[in-house]
């Protein structure tokens, strides 16, 4: 089952003299390591010992030698299996094989002249005393509270669509979103765009929007193919000071690689309507069944190409999707009837099931080489392209839709250089991330009848470019005696095009409205983008880390480590403020949470943040010295960064305004606005350019970024003990974090002085602002948390392994994420919860083997409900709405989960010719077709009550269905 720090490396295994434990994780993005040490039969240290380990897989050799109190430390291993040999001088020699992790620590005790115990586990024919350790091993001695997800898992278990972020569920304080576009994952009280998924030491972190990954902003597509995972590693809290750029959970995954052995894997599965339960809102709504399907499909192939030497990885996976969204136009049979006559189309045209495709296709490729014992290079591509068109039903039209184009690139050079006492990893990364949502037809403009449909094409678009070159160097020193010092540095330049194309398309409205005299044969207004919309912005990046790894006795270890991050253009730092946005500024009051000079800048006024200084403190202390209790925990400081998006407004809503044209039958006002009379010549993009001088364009809002800004920071405590019963692990973990630095936007134009209500905005209006948003850095988080864990590995001779992970929690936030226009400012809101918070949360997952060759497996997940905010508007403004917070009903299991998610899997697998085997699984997702509401009625008043409190608009998850997967492994 579940393998990380609480299972990773196996149970402690005493085996004739040799015994296998684990010590704490020394900080490896990407790698593991061994230290142990060796002994005579009497127990005294040997010296000069030779201990090497050898990749079963590609026979690469790692060598060290004891010093003067027996101690070794192998570092740089990749997640494998090594046949690890010690030899005294007097040539007396005992062998082990073990398995390593991702970022994992072996410990390797060996005690040299004494018989080694026949396990009958060795292979067939050798005698050369390998003991063979059943399945992985335990790792409890570590400070991080994070978990280890195996092949074994990753191949098992049952999933909605192959997407490897779904098994950070197995992680507990980490959840997992399974949306139709929002396929990512979140942890503590922090938002989505504070995690970071790194692949091979690439960061896939998204820069610019919300989502934390490139590439899974509004998309149904996954972040890399699972197929080129070999495992994966979830650091939830007291991660070490290696890693960057996250203030919540990290991923760190390793690729396949090949070997001296031919391997190839094909792979498919299906789903579609006829294998699925209706779908609650199309029952409730009295819908047809819209149409479903889904398959995914793979190949891979590895092995050498220079046997020892040289060896190749290659996978390619599909992904094609088919949804479906009703359109059904609103309105009487008068509007409907109005709208037919005035474009000479058929409402029933427009109405229906449309179907929504996605397509997706990720490829990979990696070469390794092994020129000598100490060097080894990689190199590897993978690209991840999608089309996916959405964004249409209700009233939108299947042709307003547009298609979202979405293109992830990674180029990786790595080079790892192993000395006597040293390890040096060399890796330069390039990541191109290309979001590009287009209009279906991008020529037509659009056309809202207001209440009925909405016809025509998209009329905005945009494409975000993120294009990050990175330099990294880490090194490791294990030369002292109980000391593993880490240090490196990091540098990031990236390069972002953020091109937002507001109304690139006029979009007309039309509206029937007899007492203004507005009918369907022409619009009333239209909007069109009056500007340049493409923006440019390049940030260098610099990281630096130190960590040790201090062994202070055989039972305590301290992890110290220190972090310091620094960014050239984190906050616009070269921004120049217009003449009138000043005098604007200028004309608003000063108060306690506003100085407009802070706001202002002639491109010098920014300095860029120098206090992000990380210290990072963990220990691990094992009571009797066997692994059996350990007591950990650890205190550290975690800076993250802003997207860009949260600063470009700035400059944005400068550069592209938006006209509105307002039109009418004879050219009179209307509303106290002026209108243009209506000519036919207007509908069409170059008519409304003609007409530019005369648009009514209403002013723009003004936004305004801090000079002084900070990035986001989180504050972590842990405290935890493990422990040991047998073949099982527990652990329980107390966990604090405290968020610092987020940022929101606050209205500068309040009434009395600035601390009244919204809005006194007169002192803005004559220097050509509407409005006055600054940005504030006092959005704040608190979490707390109780975490436990109950495993019981799976392994062959075991036939069977559960996991268990439950979390206690309560995540709290004194604001709203990106606006906090409610109150004066954040603190004024008050503690209050998030809408992530979640009190209980319970994933199971297991494995068992059955009879004739059959494995059954789970993997589900209840929680408790997230918390959802509900108006109450019974009492008149100023002062009469009430805010609170409510929980779904807790009716999936009746009082006690409002959210159920069963996942059962049944897998046969049969042999053919020796080492091929052939697979097939039936998986049953969402087995009991719980509901798992979503965007609860939030609004209440004297004439407006509660609509079904417990019943959601959308859902969480998609209704029962079944699900069929075969493959071939050699």
């Amino acid at each position: 089952m579940k393998v990380g720090l609480r299972a990773a490396l196996a149970s402690t295994t005493v085996l004739g003299g040799a015994m296998v434990m684990v010590a704490p994780a020394v900080a490896q993005t990407t790698t593991a390591s061994v230290r142990g040490q060796v002994t005579g039969a009497g127990g005294a240290p040997v010296s000069g010992a030779t201990v090497t380990a050898v990749n079963t897989g590609t026979n690469q050799t790692f060598r060290a030698t004891t010093d003067a109190n027996g101690s070794y430390s192998l570092n740089g291993l990749r997640p494998a299996s090594y046949d690890v040999t010690v030899t005294g001088a007097d040539g007396t020699e005992k062998k082990q094989r073990i398995s390593v992790g991702i970022g994992q620590s072996a410990s390797l005790n060996v005690t040299l002249g004494t018989a080694v115990a026949d396990t009958g586990t060795a292979p067939a024919g050798d005698d050369s005393d390998i003991v063979v350790t059943a399945g992985s091993l335990i790792e409890s001695r570590t400070s991080e509270v994070a978990t280890n997800v195996s092949q074994q898992q990753i191949r098992s278990l049952p999933q909605t669509d192959r997407n490897f972020l779904s098994f950070a569920a197995l992680a507990p304080g980490v959840r997992y979103n399974d949306g139709e576009s929002d396929k990512g994952f979140t942890s503590g009280a922090s938002t989505a765009s504070q995690v970071n998924v790194f692949i091979d030491g690439v960061s896939l972190k998204n820069k610019l929007r919300e989502g934390g990954v490139a590439g899974q902003q509004n998309s149904r597509g996954n972040p890399f193919g699972q197929l080129a995972v070999q495992e994966f590693r979830v650091l939830t809290q007291n991660y070490k000071a290696e890693y960057e750029q996250a203030g919540a959970a990290i991923i760190t995954a390793v690729t396949k690689s090949g070997t001296n052995e031919f391997h190839g894997e094909v792979f498919g599965q299906y789903t579609d309507k006829g294998l699925a339960e209706k779908d609650y809102n199309s029952k409730r709504n009295n819908q047809p069944e819209p149409a479903f399907k889904r398959k995914q499909y793979g190949i891979a192939l590895g092995g050498p190409i220079i046997k020892d030497k040289l060896f190749f990885f290659a996978t390619y996976e599909g992904n094609d999707q088919n949804r479906a969204f009703n359109v059904k136009a609103g309105g009487n049979a008068a509007l409907q009837g109005a709208f037919e006559a005035s474009t000479g189309r058929r409402i029933s045209d427009f109405e229906g099931a449309f179907v929504s495709p996605f397509r997706g296709d990720f490829y990979f490729g990696k070469l390794t080489l092994t020129p000598d014992e100490r060097q080894v290079f990689d190199v590897s591509f993978s690209r991840r392209q999608e089309t996916d068109i959405q964004n249409f039903g209700n009233i939108t039209a299947y042709e307003a839709a547009e298609n979202k184009l979405n293109t992830v690139d990674t180029y990786l050079f790595k080079w790892t250089y192993s000395g006597d006492k040293f390890i040096n990893e060399f890796n330069a990364n390039y990541v191109n991330y290309d979001f590009n949502p287009i209009s279906l037809n991008p020529g037509l403009p659009s056309r809202e009848y207001a209440g009925v449909l909405v016809i025509g094409g998209k009329d905005s678009t945009r494409r975000e470019l993120q294009q990050g070159y990175t330099i990294r160097d880490d090194f490791t020193f294990s030369g002292i005696d109980g000391h593993t010092f880490k240090f490196g540095a990091r540098v990031e330049v990236t390069d972002i095009d953020f091109d937002n194309q507001s109304f690139v398309q006029p979009r007309y409205t039309f509206f029937n409205d007899a007492a203004k005299n507005l009918n369907f044969s022409f619009p009333a207004e239209a909007r069109l983008g009056l500007g340049t919309s493409l923006i440019k912005s390049s940030n260098t990046q610099i990281g630096l880390y130190l960590q040790d790894d201090w062994d202070v006795t055989d039972k305590l270890q301290l992890n110290l480590g220190i972090r310091w991050d620094y960014e050239t253009n984190g906050f616009a730092n070269h921004y120049v403020t217009p003449d009138g946005a000043a005098a604007a500024l200028r004309a608003l009051p000063k108060t306690f949470y506003f100085d407009p000079e802070n706001y202002i800048t002639d491109g010098h006024d920014r300095p860029p943040f120098k206090g992000a200084i990380a210290p990072r403190f963990g220990f691990s202390y094992d009571l009797k010295g066997d692994q059996s209790t350990v007591i950990f925990g650890g205190v550290g400081r975690y800076y993250d960064r802003n997207n860009f998006s949260n600063t470009v407004d700035e400059l944005a809503r400068r550069v592209n305004p938006v006209g509105v044209f307002r039109f009418s039958a004879n050219g009179q006002p209307r509303d106290g606005l002026p209108t243009v009379m209506w000519n036919n010549s207007y509908l069409t993009k170059e008519g409304l350019i003609a007409l530019r001088n005369t648009s009514t364009s209403g002013l723009p809002e003004l936004f305004a970024v801090k000079n002084d800004a900070k990035p986001p920071v989180n504050d972590q405590a842990s405290l935890g003990v493990r422990q040991k019963f047998g073949q099982w692990q527990a652990s329980v973990t107390g966990s604090y974090i405290r968020g610092r630095n987020g940022y929101t936007h606050l209205f500068a134009t309040r009434t009395n002085n600035g601390l009244g209500s919204c809005c006194n905005t007169a002192p803005v209006v004559p220097f050509g602002y509407s409005n006055v948003l600054i940005g504030y850095d006092g959005l704040d988080t608190r979490y707390k948390a109780l975490y436990v864990t109950i495993d019981k590995n799976y392994t062959k001779s075991s036939g069977w392994g559960l996991n268990i992970a439950y979390t206690l929690s309560k995540a709290e936030q004194n604001g709203n994420d990106l606006f906090s226009l409610d109150a004066v400012v954040p603190d004024a809101y008050g503690w209050r919860p998030k809408t992530s918070d979640e009190r209980h949360r319970l994933v199971v997952s297991g494995i068992v083997d059955l009879p004739l060759g059959l494995q059954f497996s789970t993997l589900s997940t209840f929680g408790s409900g997230n918390a959802y905010q509900v108006t109450d508007g019974t009492n008149s403004s100023p002062g009469g709405s009430r805010q609170y917070y409510a929980y779904p009903t807790k009716n999936c299991i009746s009082g006690l989960f409002a959210f159920c998610e069963v996942n059962l899997s049944l897998e046969k697998r049969q042999k053919l010719f020796g080492s091929h085997e052939i697979s097939f699984a039936v998986d049953l997702l969402n087995a009991f077709n719980n509901k798992n509401f979503k965007d609860f009625d939030g609004f209440f008043s004297a004439t407006d009550p509660l609509l079904t409190p417990d019943i959601g608009n959308n859902l969480l998850t998609l209704p029962r269905r079944i699900q069929f997967r075969a493959g071939y492994r050699f």
